[in-house]
């Protein structure tokens, strides 16, 4: 290799370091290294002083202050991820002699190609990094202004909370455990503690749950009720939990507002109903007692004094069983609960008002299935609802228009047993069923409307369920669901 070899040789090299040296600039972005670069290629080129060069890459373009496409040019395409998305272009401005390629020799293709491989590879990975950087500005944007709070535990420690966290936790000693923090509510701290366990322990993928927090410990003035919602990321490398927190205080207390509305609302009505069932015996003791003061005064009042007296007895007795259904409804009997048939108190119930719908003129179709599994049951209280519940759909159907019709069912049903009592009546619109369980709520003249809080209050003892809907007649559907076997314990 001759000396115009050599000093060719080490003009590439020189090229090459330089653009390493370009490429390592401390804060330079990728417009830069381009600019660099096509000021750096002219002097790596034989001849230097009629060199200019040219670099285009999407929707950059950089070249050197003389540069003019000339018929002596070199050009390297520059790819990235296999496509190509630009070139590198190097050309004479004067005629020299032919060589390999035009008037350039086959180690100056080779140092072009290695350039924009080498640019395309920079440009691939900044455009890379920039996208990320994008990316997380935008998450970074996103967290920090989310209207729920949100942290990263690592190592039972927060190492990361954006702003809502603070506002709604207030300030967190860094150095105390996650699973410690004092301001979890006492009562709240083993399901805390066994919520997040479950996670670490990778039993679950992700977990939820309500938890009261103290935005400063020991006072309960600050209680909240928190949404919590966690789920195992990888942050940085290592096993994090990313968790998010909503403040749902305000919507626990309008719900137990309406609670609190909703009941007032029942006792209300109760009060009504009691008012109402004992005003009018009432009402009539006192008739009776300003007519037995005038009666005194009489010479024989014995006969209208006895009946008098009778008619008192049977106010009294009213009154004694308005009070004795409210008692009745506010501390039912313990159910006595044995495993039985629940086709024998079906049964019992059909027998005892067989005979007065048949008076009535109302047909009864039975559809009892058989070789149902035991229910715990007691009997005699399960008997007592199935006929409220018969007697009323006989009171409706005494002035609805025939066929008057109460159907009776017993079916398994998933892991329990289904009963259903259903008549031709008119039915209850879907705006009133909500009501009829309410104590003392009733749409039927002379009733105390309490039989079917009661019959509710008696299934719900037995681990069940007492619901009302459409039955097949368009009449009334009352359902009774209770499980089987020991499912009730």
């Amino acid at each position: 290799m001759n000396d115009l070899e050599l000093s060719l040789r080490e003009k590439e090299l020189r090229c090459m370091l330089d653009l390493s040296q370009l490429v390592e600039t401390p804060g330079i972005d990728l417009e830069g290294i381009l600019a660099g670069v096509v000021q750096l290629l002219p002097a790596a080129m034989k001849y230097p002083a009629i060199s200019c060069a040219r670099l285009r890459l999407m929707e950059q373009r950089h070249q050197t202050a003389n540069f003019r496409p000339t018929e002596w040019c070199l050009s390297s395409p520059i790819k990235i991820k296999g496509e190509i998305q630009g070139d590198l272009t190097v050309c004479y401005l004067e005629e020299r002699p032919p060589l390999d390629e035009g008037p350039f020799p086959r180690t100056k293709r080779n140092l072009l190609d290695a350039i924009a491989s080498r640019i395309g590879k920079i440009a691939e990975r900044l455009l890379a990094t920039n996208a990320l950087s994008k990316s997380e500005k935008r998450l970074n944007d996103i967290v920090e202004n989310a209207l729920v709070g949100i942290c990263i535990v690592q190592d039972d420690r927060v190492v990361y909370r954006n702003p809502e966290l603070h506002k709604l936790m207030g300030e967190m000693d860094d150095e105390i455990s996650f699973l410690d923090l004092p301001y979890v509510h006492p009562d709240d701290r083993v399901k805390f503690k066994a919520f997040f366990q479950s996670l670490q322990s990778g039993r679950q993928p992700k977990a939820e749950m309500v938890c009261r927090f103290m935005k400063r410990p020991g006072q309960p003035s600050a209680l909240k009720y928190v949404y919590c919602r966690a789920t195992p990321i990888d942050y940085r490398n290592r096993d994090a939990l990313l968790i998010n927190l909503m403040d749902i205080t305000p919507a626990r207390e309008m719900e137990q507002m309406l609670r609190t509305e909703d009941k007032m609302s029942s006792l209300g009505r109760v009060a009504a109903g009691i008012a109402h069932e004992i005003r009018n015996p009432l009402s009539g003791i006192n008739i009776y007692i300003n007519t037995l003061e005038k009666l005194l005064h009489h010479p024989e009042p014995s006969d209208q004094i006895r009946r008098i007296l009778e008619q008192l007895k049977s106010a009294s007795t009213k009154i004694e069983t308005v009070i004795r259904r409210v008692y009745d409804f506010a501390r039912p009997c313990e159910p006595c609960l044995e495993l039985a048939d629940i086709n024998r108190p079906v049964k019992e119930a059909i027998d005892l008002t067989a005979t007065i719908l048949r008076k009535k003129g109302i047909r009864l179709e039975t559809d009892l299935h058989h070789d149902l599994p035991p229910c715990r049951l007691d009997t005699q209280l399960m008997e007592q609802v199935l006929l409220n519940l018969m007697t009323n759909a006989a009171e409706i159907l005494e002035g609805h228009p025939p066929p008057a019709r109460i159907g009776i069912q017993t079916r398994l049903h998933g892991t329990g047993v289904r009963i259903c009592v259903e008549d031709s009546g008119p039915g209850i619109p879907r705006e009133l069923r909500h009501k009829i369980f309410d104590p003392f709520y009733t749409t039927k003249h002379g009733s105390s409307g309490i039989g079917l809080s009661i019959s509710q209050r008696i299934v719900e003892d037995h681990g069940g369920t007492l619901s009302v809907g459409d039955g097949k007649w368009d009449g009334a559907a009352f359902t009774i669901e209770l499980p089987i076997g020991d499912q009730t314990s």
